[in-house]
C-alpha cells in the first residue's frame, strides 16, 4: 500500500520503471491495494497513541503469563487509565515500574506488534480506505457505546408500533433516559427502512436493565450489519476499542445482509448518530 501511495506521486514514465522491478505476482498486490487516503509516509500516530486507545481487556492476555516484576514494567508502558484498570485485574498492590525512554519504546513495540500479530493483513488507521464509517474511530469508547444504543432505538421504534397496550409504551418511556425519550420521538414520525425480528416487548416485565440490554444488542446488530463488507481493519479499529465481550456480540452479529439498499439505510443511520453524538456527548 505504501508503495502503491509512492507510485500515484510519480510520473507515468517514472511509474513504468519502477513496476518494472516487481514479478508478475507482486505487480497484482500492487494494483489490488487501496491508495492510502494520507501520505503514507507521513505517521500522525506514535506507537503510544496507537495502544492507548485499546480497552485493557485486549491487553491483559499479553501481561497475563509473565511474573509480576515484569507485568510492573510492562503496565507502566501503558495510558495512566489502562494501566489502573489492569493493576486492579491482575491484583497489583506495588507501586509501576519507571522505565527511561528506549526500554519504554521497546514494551510499547513488543504490546502492539502482539495486538496486532492476529488480523490478518493488517492496515493501520491513516491506510484505511476512504468512507463514511471511517468516522466511528473519532469516538471515545464511551460514544460508540452511546451510538449502539441509539441505533437500538429504531428497533424499539418498530415495536412500538406494534404494541396496543399504553400502560406498556408509558413504562418503556420511563425507563429511556431524555436524549433516547427525543430521538425515539424523531424515529417513531419517521418510516423506518430496515426491519428486523420483533423482541415482543408486550410481554416484557418492566425490568429497565433487560430493557437496556435488549437495546444494547439490537444497537450492536445494526452497527455490525452496517460494517459488513468493509475493510476488516475498520472492524478491528472500532472492536479495539471496546471490551472483548462487546466484541462477541458484534461478532455474532457481524453478518451479510444480501441487501444493498438496507445496508446503505444502516450506513446512513450510523453516520447520522456519529454527527449527533459528536456533537452532544463528545
Amino acid at each position: 500500500m505504501a508503495f502503491r501511495g509512492l507510485l500515484e506521486k510519480t510520473s507515468p514514465d517514472r511509474k513504468k520503471v519502477l513496476v518494472g522491478y516487481l514479478s508478475d505476482s507482486e505487480r497484482e498486490k500492487v494494483e489490488e491495494a487501496f491508495v492510502p487516503v494520507a501520505d503514507p509516509f507521513s505517521f500522525d500516530f506514535s506507537i503510544e497513541d496507537r495502544i492507548k486507545v485499546i480497552h485493557y481487556s485486549w491487553i491483559a492476555p499479553f501481561v497475563r503469563p509473565f511474573a509480576e516484576a515484569d507485568q510492573r514494567s510492562l503496565l507502566s508502558v501503558l495510558a495512566p487509565a489502562q494501566a489502573e484498570k489492569l493493576k486492579l485485574y491482575f491484583k497489583i498492590s506495588r507501586g509501576l515500574k519507571k522505565l527511561s525512554f528506549h526500554p519504554k519504546r521497546f514494551l510499547q513495540r513488543l504490546i502492539y506488534d502482539w495486538l496486532i500479530s492476529t488480523q490478518k493483513e493488517f492496515v493501520p488507521v491513516e491506510y484505511l480506505p476512504a468512507q463514511p464509517l471511517n468516522a466511528i474511530l473519532e469516538l471515545k469508547k464511551s460514544s460508540i457505546q452511546h451510538l449502539v444504543d441509539f441505533l437500538g432505538l429504531h428497533d424499539l421504534a418498530l415495536e412500538l408500533k406494534k404494541m396496543v397496550t399504553a400502560k406498556q409504551i408509558k413504562k418503556i418511556q420511563e425507563a429511556l433516559s431524555k436524549p433516547h425519550r427525543e430521538y425515539l420521538k424523531k424515529v417513531c414520525k419517521s418510516k423506518e427502512p430496515i426491519s428486523f425480528a420483533r423482541f415482543n416487548l408486550d410481554r416484557w416485565d418492566g425490568d429497565e436493565t433487560k430493557l437496556k440490554q435488549i437495546l444494547h444488542q439490537r444497537g450492536f446488530n445494526r452497527l455490525s450489519k452496517a460494517l459488513f463488507g468493509c475493510h476488516p481493519s475498520l472492524m478491528w479499529h472500532i472492536t479495539r476499542r471496546l471490551d472483548t465481550g462487546r466484541t462477541k456480540i458484534m461478532r455474532k452479529f457481524f453478518t451479510d445482509m444480501n441487501n444493498e439498499k438496507a445496508q446503505e439505510a444502516l450506513k446512513k443511520q450510523v453516520v447520522s448518530l456519529v454527527l449527533l453524538i459528536r456533537e452532544h456527548y463528545e
